[in-house]
C-alpha cells in the first residue's frame, strides 16, 4: 500500500518554491506582483503546515498559527500598540500585497510573520536542545523556566530581525510599503528592528507557556528518533535568504546582502551544529 511521505512532499515543495522564486523575474511579466507574491507565500505556508503538523501536532500547530497571526496582526495594525507613531516608525502599505484588514494591513503580512516565525521557533528549540523524541513534557513553570524562555524568545526575535535586514530593503524597493520617516539603515528606521525582535519574542513566550501548560514538547520528525527532516526549517530559512539575495541584486539593493548573510548564515550553521551534536548524545 502506498504511504504518504510528507517529508518528500516538503522537499519537493521546497524545490518548486526555489524554482518559482528563481524565475520570478520572468513570471512578473506574466502575473501581477500580488499574484506572484501570494503564490510564493502559499508554497512556504504548506511546507510549514506539514512540518508543524508532524512536530507539534494538529491541535498545537493550529493554536500556533492562531496566536502568531493574531499577535502579528495586532502589532501591525496598531503600529506596535502605538509605539511606532511615537518613534516615527510607521509603515504605509501599498496595494502590492493584496487585500488589507480594515483597509490598512495586508492579510498576507501576518501570514509571512507566522511562516518565518515557525522556522525561528523550531531553530531556537534545536539550538537550546528542547526538541524531544517523545511528545509528553515534564517542564514546569518556575523562575528558571521564565528566565530560560525569555532568553530563547529574544534569540528567536534576533533570527527574525536578521532576515528583515534584507527583506525590508527589497520590499521597499518593490513598492510593497514605505516608511513615514527615513531611518539610518538605508532609509529604514532602526526601531523597526526592535519590533522584529519584540513580536517574535511575545509569540514565543505565549506559545511556550501554552505548551508547558498542556505538558507537550515539540518533537523531532520521526518521534522516536531525531530525523534529519527536522532540519528542513533551516533550508527554508536559507532559501529565503538566497531568494532575497537574487532580488536584492536585481533591484540594485545589494548593499543589504552582507548584513543579512553575516547574521543569517551563522545562525543557520549553529542550528545545524547543535542538531548533529544532539544526535551524538
Amino acid at each position: 500500500m502506498w504511504k504518504f511521505d510528507s517529508n518528500l512532499i516538503m522537499i519537493f515543495l521546497l524545490i518548486i518554491a526555489g524554482i518559482y522564486g528563481g524565475i520570478g523575474f520572468f513570471l512578473l511579466n506574466l502575473f501581477t506582483e500580488t499574484i506572484f507574491i501570494t503564490g510564493f507565500v502559499l508554497f512556504f505556508f504548506i511546507m510549514v503546515l506539514i512540518h508543524g503538523y508532524k512536530t507539534l501536532g494538529p491541535r498545537e500547530i493550529l493554536f500556533f498559527f492562531l496566536i502568531a497571526y493574531s499577535v502579528a496582526m495586532l502589532y501591525e495594525y496598531t503600529d506596535g500598540l502605538g509605539f511606532g507613531e511615537l518613534v516615527h516608525c510607521k509603515p504605509y502599505y501599498s496595494n502590492v500585497l493584496g487585500p488589507k484588514f480594515l483597509g490598512k494591513t495586508p492579510y498576507v503580512i501576518p501570514l509571512v510573520w507566522t511562516i518565518s516565525f515557525y522556522c525561528a521557533f523550531t531553530m531556537t528549540n534545536i539550538i537550546f536542545n528542547r526538541l524531544k523524541t517523545t511528545r509528553e513534557s515534564t517542564e514546569t513553570i518556575s523562575r528558571h523556566w521564565f528566565v530560560k524562555i525569555i532568553g530563547m524568545s529574544i534569540v528567536s526575535g534576533l533570527m527574525m530581525a536578521s532576515w528583515d535586514l534584507i527583506c525590508d530593503p527589497v520590499m521597499v524597493k518593490i513598492g510593497a510599503w514605505s516608511w513615514s520617516h527615513s531611518g539610518s539603515y538605508y532609509g529604514i528606521p532602526l526601531w523597526n528592528y526592535e519590533g522584529w525582535v519584540e513580536i517574535p519574542a511575545v509569540i514565543f513566550f505565549i506559545f511556550s507557556l501554552y505548551m508547558c501548560k498542556i505538558k507537550k514538547n515539540q518533537i523531532y520528525i520521526g518521534g522516536d528518533k531525531q530525523s534529519q527532516y527536522t532540519l528542513l526549517v533551516v533550508l527554508l530559512y536559507i532559501a529565503l535568504l538566497v531568494i532575497y539575495i537574487m532580488y536584492a541584486i536585481y533591484l540594485e539593493v545589494s548593499y543589504s546582502i552582507p548584513w543579512a548573510a553575516l547574521t543569517m548564515g551563522p545562525i543557520a550553521a549553529l542550528t545545524i551544529v547543535c542538531f548533529y551534536r544532539s544526535l551524538s548524545k
